[in-house]
């Protein structure tokens, strides 16, 4: 401590100040001093060596804590044997790393089966920044599980709960709002052998199979080997699978391509896929040649979500890629029944919301045929098994199987249609070439538009449109004109060499329909609207038109010179339909030698005929029966008839005459023409100019 100084009187010289040193009082005892980091450092220190110790004997001393800790948070109960501290062993330094003899995690309490996950000898790793992300509702990411044995018992409801959601059940009261951990994921998983059980009832599907990573899987080399057996709804389906090495410890960032081969069948639908796969245990993003075969196409679409026709038996190959919830394919060629298609597709499933396919299809000819089941058609095939008997007469003509309207429920879809060839399947009409058309689906309206087909050097276009949002009676409307359409070519019609055609000459009209129900034939007989036809520069047979009219004579005439054929001047058709019923306003062909009309009606809904044909001659013929045909009976058995009063009031004379002189019964079939028959060319002229 510094001396203090005070003043003192200078005796010498008094006027002068003098100081002098003062003691100062002694310092207190100085005490000793401890470092104030050591404390904690010995802490740490101490903590260190515990966190050591623990490290180095696994956390043995957790394993019953441990398993009360994920039974409270995956809400189900999780056992590691009947002496969980035997075989286990934990690290927690810088990821999770846990071994145990046995691991037993149980189903939800709602579920029949046993434990879900049954595992010998595993060990698990895990990242902590996955275990964070799990506790905000997503998938729980496993960056490594190897196993001797591994028994997995899966299942979902119609409800959409599923085993392998953890956590409680958002509509428990004690879910306090806690999210449930949604799957697992898992980046690398080694087996040596494992076992499935998987009920899911969404799906309508079934399966035990068999697991294991081998040492030679692929050529030798390590990978994964798969089987399975069960139902996916009736029908009984197989898997088998096998892959290249996966190995342990990849990043999920980058995981690698392995080799993949897949041969599996639904039913009597097949599938052999050989490619590479990409993040086999995550995403599995793929790539490869497909070839897939089966009864229907249907058949095929449903495990996926897709509505597609119902067609004939099929052999469709091409490329398959999967990018997430992205799969595209290149048809490189399909055979369905006798049609050869091809295309590009991509088909994507939206979370929350419909799936959707566009794309487009292509094909050098589609048989419609082939597509019969779809449009309520009976395939060939089972049209040949039919059996002619007593009830043939009662068949229906028109298409009547149903549609499977609530399919078009489960997807959208924007499909551009361009075919070469559309053969209609009937030997007696001409294909369709070539024909395009924008097919779309939504919200369960199905739409055929900007459909332009060229038919016999004539065109068609239009559309169609099937509502489907009333999945018990469906709404049509059909809107389809046509024009220039050459009869000649469209009909074939097989005559003598050197014989003109029955019917020649172009066609062209409209249809307007609209309608209700699940077939064909129910929007038919259902329909109301109207239809407009319209014969210009027509042709037709001289024999049809006087064996129409009974005119013995020319018949004969025409039988024994030679057919020729009749310019028609006017052939127009106005047809008004009403709930199925089909009633001509006019309905006429005009022709050099006679004009015909015919009146009545066609009931769409029961398929009877009711029609009354008529001929008026233009010229004189010796020997004619002039009455009127009628035509009766259904469809599938049309029935033709004189009517016989008209026939009896020219026969009985003739007969009568005869006895007093043959040449005499010849007078009452002599036909002169009539002024109706002047009538109805002018009214068929004035529809033409209305036309």
């Amino acid at each position: 401590m510094p001396a203090r100084f005070e003043r003192r009187p200078n005796t010498v010289n008094p006027e002068v100040p003098m100081t002098a040193p003062v003691a100062a009082p002694p310092d207190p005892p100085r005490r000793h001093r401890r470092w104030p980091w050591l404390l904690p450092l010995g802490l740490v220190v101490g903590l260190a060596a515990a966190i050591g110790l623990a490290e180095s004997q696994g956390w043995r001393f957790l394993a019953h804590p441990a398993e009360r800790w994920l039974s409270d948070h995956l809400a189900r109960e999780v056992h590691f044997g009947d002496d969980p501290a035997n075989g286990f062993r934990l690290s927690l330094l810088g990821r999770i790393r846990l071994q145990v003899a046995e691991l037993n995690v149980a189903n939800p309490s709602w579920s029949q089966l046993g434990p879900m996950v049954q595992a010998h000898e595993a060990e698990l790793t895990l990242r902590y920044r996955d275990l964070m992300a799990a506790r905000g509702g997503h998938a729980l990411t496993v960056q490594s599980l190897t196993a001797d044995g591994l028994q997995l018992q899966l299942e979902r409801q119609a409800d959409g709960r599923a085993s392998w959601q953890f956590g409680a059940d958002p509509a428990s009261p004690s879910s306090e709002d806690k999210p449930p951990i949604d799957g697992v994921h898992f980046e690398s998983l080694v087996v040596s052998n494992g076992q499935l059980k998987l009920i899911d009832t969404p799906n309508a599907v079934r399966l035990d199979g068999q697991f294991a990573y081998l040492p030679n899987a692929w050529q030798n080399q390590p990978g994964w080997t798969a089987q399975a057996k069960g139902h996916y709804r009736d029908a009984p389906i197989t898997v088998q699978a096998r892959t290249g090495a996966v190995l342990p410890g990849l990043d999920a960032l980058s995981p690698s391509e392995v080799p993949l081969t897949i041969d599996g069948s639904a039913g009597r639908a097949r599938l052999k896929f050989e490619g590479k796969v990409r993040d086999l245990l995550g995403q599995q993003s793929l790539s490869g040649h497909y070839v897939l075969s089966g009864p229907s196409l249907a058949a095929v679409g449903e495990p996926m979500g897709l509505t597609l026709p119902t067609t004939a038996d099929f052999t469709m190959q091409g490329q398959l890629q999967r990018d997430g919830n992205r799969w595209t394919t290149q048809v490189q060629s399909a055979h369905i029944g006798r049609s050869q298609l091809a295309g590009e597709f991509e088909f994507r499933d939206h979370p929350g919301g419909l799936p959707s396919l566009t794309g487009e299809l292509r094909g050098q000819e589609l048989w419609l045929q082939d597509l019969g089941p779809a449009i309520g058609v009976v395939p060939e095939p089972e049209l040949a098994k039919t059996k002619p008997g007593p009830s043939v007469t009662d068949e229906h003509v028109l298409p009547d199987r149903p549609l499977d309207l609530p399919s078009l429920a489960v997807m959208q879809a924007d499909v551009r249609i361009k075919l070469d060839r559309l053969e209609l399947g009937h030997p007696k009409l001409q294909s369709v070439r070539p024909l395009k058309a924008h097919l779309t689906l939504n919200d369960s309206v199905l739409t055929l538009e900007d459909l332009d087909a060229t038919l016999a050097q004539g065109r068609i276009w239009g559309s169609l449109q099937l509502d489907a949002r009333r999945p018990s009676d469906g709404l049509w409307k059909v809107d389809l004109s046509t024009s220039g359409l050459r009869l000649e070519q469209w009909i074939h019609q097989e005559r003598p060499k050197g014989e003109p055609p029955y019917v020649a000459g172009d066609l062209g009209g409209r249809f307007q329909l609209t309608g209700h129900g699940r077939s064909v034939a129910d929007l038919l007989a259902t329909a109301d609207g109207q239809a407009q036809l319209l014969w210009t520069r027509g042709q037709m047979s001289h024999l049809v038109v006087e064996a129409a009219g009974i005119d013995v004579a020319q018949a004969l005439g025409v039988m024994l010179r030679g057919d020729e054929a009749l310019a028609v001047s006017c052939g127009a058709a106005d047809l008004q339909v009403q709930h199925g019923l089909v009633s001509p306003k006019v309905l006429v062909v005009d022709t050099s030698d006679s004009t015909l009309w015919a009146t009545g009606n066609l009931s769409l809904a029961s398929e009877k005929l009711d029609l009354v044909a008529r001929v008026a001659p233009k010229d004189v013929s010796p020997l004619a029966l002039r009455t009127p045909l009628h035509v009766r009976g259904t469809l599938s058995d049309p029935q033709v008839s004189l009517e016989k009063g008209p026939l009896a009031r020219r026969v009985v004379p003739a007969v009568l005459l005869g006895m007093l002189n043959p040449l005499a019964a010849l007078l009452p079939l002599i036909d002169t023409g009539s002024d109706e028959a002047k009538a109805k060319l002018a009214g068929c002229q004035q529809l033409v100019q209305r036309e």
